[in-house]
């Protein structure tokens, strides 16, 4: 699976590739997030009703890159993300060379811009 940038996902947002668990449903706890017609913060989280009574959100998988060049992306929950990075961090899913992020989001940030590098 590629988008426009030819990123390879190397799954989908239904299951995360390192607990191979489905995004994980909270209750909302605050005033405004048991309010069924406010907004969400973001398009990717989901509301839906208890059958206990109570709003439940759905928190999205986030995407981790396991390359930068090329792109390979890997969604993941937050927690697994820091278990990625951690100490002693699982260097499976970290492929990289120590500035590519840097140099990536740079280049990306260039593109939208519709700025073009010709330096290289």
């Amino acid at each position: 699976m590629t988008d426009s940038w030819n990123a390879e996902y190397l799954n989908n947002r239904e299951q995360c590739i390192i607990c191979f668990q489905p995004p994980k449903c909270e209750r909302a706890v605050s005033a405004e997030n048991n309010d069924p017609y406010s907004k969400p913060q973001s398009s990717l989280v989901k509301r839906k009703i208890s059958d206990k009574g109570g709003t439940l959100i759905t928190i999205p998988l986030i995407k981790h890159h396991v390359t930068y060049f090329p792109e390979k992306i890997a969604f993941v929950h937050y927690e697994c993300h820091k278990k990625i990075h951690g100490d002693p961090p699982i260097k499976l899913w970290i492929q990289y060379d120590e500035g590519d992020p840097r140099k990536f989001y740079a280049m990306k940030k260039e593109r939208e811009n519709g700025q073009v590098d010709t330096k290289d």
